[in-house]
Parts: structure tokens; C-alpha cells; sequence
């Protein structure tokens, strides 16, 4: 029996995602069968070809060709005679030297692609229909924030986006939230000025459907469904014309329901109406 196939599950799962990671980053999948199966010798003696054959399963015609192409790239170095035997580079040592030739070839790559004939192009819009992945993108979008977020959402994705929210940096300083709902005092983001309905969600509120905008920087903009169990044709894009459309219906929102409740958006709603912002890109 090999040791892959003596391993846990638990063990065996995470085996088969480095594998995967190794073989994104260009090695095969029996060198980088090969390579952990050096890595994980316990003996401090290396292994002979013959040993890496029997504990991965790579057949042993293969195996001395597998073992040559990973000392060729510098994952393993070979030693002693009678037989030769082999040895994995420490995994950090690795890892630090494809990290250098990774951001050498990108590096490289930007030049080239920096060289070329500037066209004219549209803006991508993307379509995200589950809900896990509307959240997740909302997320992202907040990472990446640098001047302003305008968001308007429920309170059920406030809460899941509150970790998010209360981690901005402190330069993203015009912050705005808007909610059809009562939003609890605890949801409430840091540094945020929230606007949000006096009516709890509940009621004939709970059946509304749930939407969300998120717009970053007045360059980037999140809007469409944000329901569990439905497709949510979520748009996410940086296309000028869509956030101008997501920013515009925020504004909205924010001025009716300033009138209704006698209240005074004009300090909030004047930044966002600027409609070009420079770019940091």
C-alpha cells in the first residue's frame, strides 16, 4: 500500500489541494506527487527512486525522469552513490524561490503588455447570480476601497458585511449606508452616515426582495439581487454608465428619504454627484 493511499481523509484532502496549488504554479502532477513525497520523508536520509516510485504510486519507469526534472527546476537535489538518493528543497526556500521567479516573469509580462498599442475597450460587466458569490464580490469591492463607499442594503447583509465594513481604512472618508429596513445600533458600521427606514423588517417587510448596491470610489459598482435561494442577475462592473446608474439610484433613495423623514442629504448626496472622480489606476 502507498502512503497516499494510507493517509486520513483529512490528510488526504489536503495532499490533493497542494497538489492542485503545485501544479497551478507549472509543475506536473507526478512531479508534484513526487516533490511532496520528499518533502514528507521523515528518515533525514532522502529517498532513492525507487522509494519515491513505491510511496507515490508513479510508475517506476517515470519516476527517475519525474525526479530529474524536479532537481532541473530546483525543488530537490540528488546525493551519494549506491544508490543515488534524493532530497526535497526545504518547502520555504521553494516557495521563495518560485515566488522570485513568478514576479520576475509577471514583472516582465507587465512591460511587455505596458508596450503595446493602447485600443479602445469596453468595460467588462460581470453576472453574479448566487448569493454567495454577490457577498463575496461585495466583500472584495470593500477591500479594495480608497476614497468612498455608498452602499444600500438590508439588514440581514449588514451583518454580513459588518467585519468588512468596520476594517476600511481610515482614507476612505465619505462613507455612506442606506437601508429599507431599521437598521439595528449595532449593525451599524463604523464611520458610516447611515440612513436607514424607521420600519423594522418584519411584517409585510419581510417579504419584500432583498437588493443591494454597493458602489467604491465612484469607479466600481455592485447592483442586483442579494437573495439566498434565488438567481440574482447581480451586476458587478466598473462600465461608467452602470455606477452612474447604481450611484444615482443610492442618491435617490438617500433624498426620499430625507423628505419623508424632514431631514437635510444635501451635505451626503453632494459628493456623490460628482461624476467623474480621479482614478488611482
Amino acid at each position: 500500500m502507498s502512503v497516499r493511499n494510507a493517509r486520513s481523509t483529512s490528510a488526504g484532502a489536503r495532499f490533493e489541494a497542494l497538489v492542485s496549488q503545485l501544479e497551478g504554479l507549472g509543475m506536473t502532477h507526478n512531479e508534484a506527487i513526487a516533490w511532496l513525497t520528499l518533502v514528507e520523508d521523515e528518515s533525514g536520509e532522502g529517498c532513492t527512486g525507487y522509494e519515491v516510485a513505491a510511496r507515490s504510486a508513479i510508475p517506476r519507469s517515470a519516476v527517475y525522469g519525474v525526479l530529474r526534472r524536479l532537481e532541473e527546476m530546483g525543488a530537490a537535489f540528488a546525493w551519494g552513490t549506491g544508490p543515488v538518493r534524493y532530497s526535497a528543497t526545504p518547502p520555504a526556500d521553494f516557495v521563495d524561490q518560485l515566488r522570485r521567479a513568478h514576479e520576475g516573469s509577471l514583472g516582465a509580462l507587465a512591460e511587455g503588455l505596458a508596450a503595446l498599442p493602447k485600443r479602445s475597450r469596453p468595460e467588462p460587466v460581470w453576472i453574479l447570480p448566487r448569493y454567495d458569490e454577490v457577498m463575496a464580490r461585495a466583500g472584495a469591492m470593500l477591500l479594495g476601497a480608497k476614497r468612498s463607499v455608498y452602499l444600500s442594503a438590508w439588514p440581514r447583509e449588514l451583518r454580513r458585511l459588518k467585519a468588512d465594513l468596520d476594517r476600511l481604512p481610515p482614507e476612505v472618508a465619505h462613507r455612506v449606508v442606506h437601508s429599507p429596513a431599521l437598521v439595528p445600533a449595532d449593525l451599524v458600521p463604523a464611520g458610516f452616515s447611515c440612513w436607514s427606514d424607521d420600519e423594522p423588517e418584519i411584517g409585510p417587510r419581510a417579504a419584500w426582495s432583498h437588493k443591494l448596491i454597493l458602489v467604491i470610489d465612484h469607479h466600481e459598482a455592485l447592483i442586483g439581487g442579494s437573495e439566498p435561494e434565488a438567481d440574482n442577475h447581480a451586476v458587478w462592473t466598473t462600465n461608467p454608465s452602470i455606477v452612474d446608474v447604481a450611484t444615482n439610484h443610492l442618491i435617490l433613495d438617500l433624498t426620499l428619504l430625507a423628505r419623508r423623514r424632514d431631514l437635510d442629504c444635501g451635505p451626503i448626496v453632494a459628493p456623490m454627484m460628482r461624476p467623474h472622480l480621479p482614478r488611482d489606476d
